[in-house]
């Protein structure tokens, strides 16, 4: 998602920004992830502070399994990661993401093409993740429909699920200042998604706009949701029709805000030390 001026309510929008280290969260993985470079990215392993127990949640309801193919993504980022015996297998992974898929946003995966990248993290994201770009053409190129998901490799746990198209209309892609300064509308849709998808586990306490932007040429609109007992997400809509494009899980803001804590106590750290090795230059000077 490309993001215009505005108020936002974080300072990255979403976790996926993190992993594949750009400022877009909602597009599609084959396009921002062949965007860009990645080689000088340090990878680390995954630090569990908690048993890292599989996810065994019940199927969702009304979902049955089906008839995709499973392929490895084969973007260059990806060719040199595989994943380690604890970690799901391509195929689990993949069938995990068409559930969650199907619970956020209702799709049937028959026909479609499931392109499935893993990496180990990074410093920006140190969680191990399998990622899945769904396709339903014999095509892949950013202004395909796609869905995308992203899970934790060694649990299953949802970090983010989105859904891309390019519309057949044209549309204004610019900041709507009326919405920034009223998006109650939005915030209303947001309670209501949140509830519905249980994305809070439990009853929402605040919705908070975060920002506006577009993916190809579909503008959107970003909510942060807070729930009554701590847990959040984020939730982003098309300005078009109202269409849920993507969502942040709770695990995906807290790794973001963990992480930007971590950034700001770093440029913190370095602007005391610039400013120490100043004095201490001011001083020989004299």
């Amino acid at each position: 998602m490309r993001k215009n001026k505005g108020k936002t309510g974080l300072a990255i929008c979403g976790a996926f920004a993190l992993v594949i280290g750009c400022t877009a969260m909602f597009s599609g993985l084959a396009e921002a992830a062949a965007a860009v470079d990645m080689k000088g990215a340090e990878m680390i392993p995954t630090a569990y502070t908690l048993p890292a127990a599989l996810e065994t949640s019940t199927v969702p309801e009304g979902y049955q399994k089906a008839a995709y193919t499973v392929v490895e993504d084969p973007l260059d980022y990806y060719k040199d990661k595989k994943p380690s015996e604890k970690d799901l297998s391509q195929e689990k992974a993949a069938e995990m993401g068409a559930q969650l898929l199907w619970k956020m946003f209702g799709v049937k995966l028959d026909g479609a093409t499931i392109y499935m990248g893993y990496d180990p993290g990074t410093a920006t994201f140190p969680r191990e993740s399998w990622s899945g770009d769904v396709r339903f053409g014999k095509s892949r190129t950013p202004g395909d429909t796609s869905y995308t998901f992203l899970i934790d490799a060694v649990t299953g746990e949802a970090f983010i699920a989105s859904f891309g198209r390019t519309l057949n209309v044209t549309v204004d892609l610019g900041l709507d200042s009326g919405l920034e300064k009223n998006p109650s509308e939005y915030m209303k849709l947001a309670k209501a998604f949140a509830e519905k998808k249980n994305l809070v586990n439990g009853e929402v306490k605040e919705c908070i706009y975060n920002s506006q932007g577009y993916g190809n040429n579909d503008p959107e609109i970003t909510i942060n949701v807070i729930g009554v007992n701590g847990q959040k997400a984020m939730i982003t809509f098309s300005r078009y029709d109202q269409a849920v494009k993507g969502i942040g899980f709770n695990a995906s803001m807290e790794i973001q805000e963990m992480m930007d804590k971590i950034m700001e106590q770093e440029a913190e750290n370095w602007v005391q030390g610039g400013q120490l090795n100043g004095e201490r230059e001011e001083l020989v000077v004299k």
